[in-house]
């Protein structure tokens, strides 16, 4: 019997260790104590990544040996973010989420990106994570980045607003931009890929501005925010109107140079994604960067689709079942996969805020609680151990 566990990626991260890594502890302990309960049964662990902290070691992990230097190079927003936060706070001597949210730039995401197009790699894939939720710790539309990137590859104009933080772009307009056909042709030869996380949009209430208030920002910042992003847009589409041909991300349907810009500004404001890394993959795409989910691009690397097909049955771990999960999460991505193949998926989670009608819709064959969500109890102890080796027999071929 081949089984596969797959840890969700909403493990939270806790002292000295993210995420990605409490997922893959997780996933291990599982995976021997599944092995123990059922000796005949060959257990895998397969680990994803949605774009936060680790989602450049996951993506690493997949590759069969190191590649060759001007192959691709994995990098993720999350490795700057808490630097910046410390320095948002410095700037604006307050130590509060509107000070992160309004202050922190994006400028140290250029400064990556400039060390990898040192490189020789052909794909340069930027994991970008949530907004101020460990993953970053700006809110800017990727205005700092682009400045960055400018400055440090020669590219004239660019004013010094650009850096200062979502709160210092009101009134932001095209003349305040580098020449971002330059920053494109200094990018061109390059695969540029921004693994994001969720479908989040720049503007709107499903955008980025709107997203803060789950994380403490308060509503009169957000709605200054939104208007200032509003403005970075429309100044981007019309940098960018009429000027740029070549592969764009709106699809074939979308004519660049005839598109009025503010159909354009609408257009990249609107593209799903584009609130990953706090608006760092609206300004990549606007310079002609492809933006796909972190999980497909992470489950093309493992090689998901191959081993479902092989497997008899794919375990997903998580600590809850809750809508971001069963809409948005490991579960559905893997859910499809196995449905393809008619591969029955089994959910072993903490616990289960959706119902049967929710997760059976997406392909689950069952889900199975054990009561507990910490990350310390699901990976020590015997009690881990004797409720997974029970859930195990009950999947016995």
């Amino acid at each position: 019997m081949q089984v596969l566990v797959i840890p969700s990626t909403a493990w939270p991260a806790s002292a000295g260790t993210t995420g990605a890594q409490a997922a893959n502890a997780v996933a291990q302990q599982v995976a021997r104590a599944w092995s123990h309960a059922v000796p005949s049964a060959d257990v895998q662990p397969v680990l994803l990544s949605d774009g936060s902290a680790g989602f450049a070691e996951t993506a690493r992990s997949h590759l069969a040996e190191p590649t060759a230097d001007d192959a691709a190079l994995f990098l993720e927003t999350a490795a700057v973010a808490a630097g910046e936060t410390v320095a948002a706070r410095s700037r604006a001597s307050d130590a509060s989420a509107d000070a992160v949210a309004e202050h922190g730039s994006s400028a140290p995401v250029g400064e990556l990106l400039v060390a990898a197009l040192e490189t020789s790699a052909r794909t340069i894939v930027l994991g970008a994570g949530d907004a101020l939720g460990g993953d970053t710790a700006w809110a800017d539309g990727g205005a700092g980045m682009l400045a960055t990137l400018a400055e440090r590859l020669g590219v004239p104009g660019g004013s010094a607003r650009l850096t200062g933080g979502a709160g210092a772009l009101a009134g932001v307009d095209a003349s305040d931009l580098p020449d971002l056909l330059a920053v494109r042709r200094a990018l061109a030869g390059r695969d540029v890929v921004v693994a994001q996380r969720g479908d989040r949009t720049l503007l709107g209430l499903g955008g980025l501005a709107a997203g803060l208030s789950r994380h403490g920002v308060s509503a009169a910042t957000t709605q200054r925010l939104e208007r200032s992003l509003g403005d970075l847009a429309l100044a981007v589409g019309r940098a960018r109107s009429g000027s740029l041909v070549g592969r764009e991300l709106l699809g074939a349907s979308v004519d660049v140079a005839t598109t009025s810009p503010d159909h354009l500004a609408r257009s990249l404001a609107s593209t799903a994604g584009a609130a990953a890394g706090g608006g760092v993959a609206f300004m990549l795409a606007a310079l002609g960067a492809r933006v796909q989910r972190a999980i497909d691009v992470v489950a093309d690397l493992a090689h998901l689709r191959e081993k479902v097909a092989a497997s008899d049955l794919v375990v997903v771990v998580a600590p809850a079942i809750d809508a971001a999960e069963v809409h948005d999460g490991v579960l559905p991505t893997v859910a499809q996969v196995a449905l393809d193949h008619a591969v029955p998926v089994a959910a072993l989670v903490g616990g289960s805020e959706a119902g049967r009608r929710e997760w059976s819709a997406i392909g689950v064959a069952g889900v199975h609680e054990t009561g507990r969500e910490d990350v310390a109890w699901w990976t020590h102890g015997d009690e881990v151990a004797e409720r997974v080796g029970r859930v195990a027999r009950t999947w016995v071929l």
